[in-house]
């Protein structure tokens, strides 16, 4: 099975952490997307047109830049270098391979990516449902030791009735014996 090449993986690490940057960052650039009703599929459709069918430099450098600097805007000189650097490589790349061979390479690059997305959805879904199963089974703990907490604290209540009602009847008794020895 084809591997996602490093830079791919990146890119789409980065849609994945941080989608609300590049929603942000299309629509700068023009992209037809909302930050309401986006996903990380259109998104990565989305980017993955920018810089390979669009071939927008511009787009580029500001991904770039986000990537670099993990979403934010402030940017060091030399960070600005090593994304211009970036960016030079990956449109000397492009344009040195033949249309069909670049279109072949971003459906894989895209596919693939689409499915590290789905794949990492798919663990987030699976983490949120043990944690669920993790919080019901709590749940459950709690409610078994407040029903035995419930039924003790009952117990005993009965209990103390029992030894006060014992206790009453055998000081009456002591006390009719009392009025018995007494009326002789």
């Amino acid at each position: 099975m084809a591997q996602l090449q490093p830079l791919y993986k990146k890119l789409s690490d980065f849609i994945f952490e941080q989608p609300e940057v590049v929603v942000v960052i299309l629509q700068q650039y023009g992209y037809d997307i909302d930050m309401q009703t986006a996903t990380l599929s259109q998104i990565n459709e989305l980017v993955f047109k920018a810089l390979y069918t669009d071939n927008n430099v511009d787009f580029a450098k500001s991904l770039d830049n986000a990537i670099v600097n993990n979403g934010y805007n402030n940017i060091a000189p030399m960070v600005i270098m090593a994304g211009v650097s970036l960016v030079t490589s990956i449109a000397g790349n492009i344009q040195a391979k033949k249309e069909a061979e670049k279109q072949r390479q971003l459906q894989t690059q895209f596919k693939l990516s689409d499915l590290a997305l789905t794949e990492r959805l798919a663990m987030e879904k699976i983490r949120a449902e043990q944690e669920t199963a993790r919080t019901n089974i709590l749940a459950n703990s709690l409610l078994a030791y407040r029903n035995t907490l419930q039924t003790e604290s009952t117990a005993r209540l009965k209990d103390t009735w029992l030894y006060v009602t014992g206790l009453g009847i055998g000081l009456g008794i002591f006390y009719g014996l009392y009025l018995f020895t007494k009326a002789d």
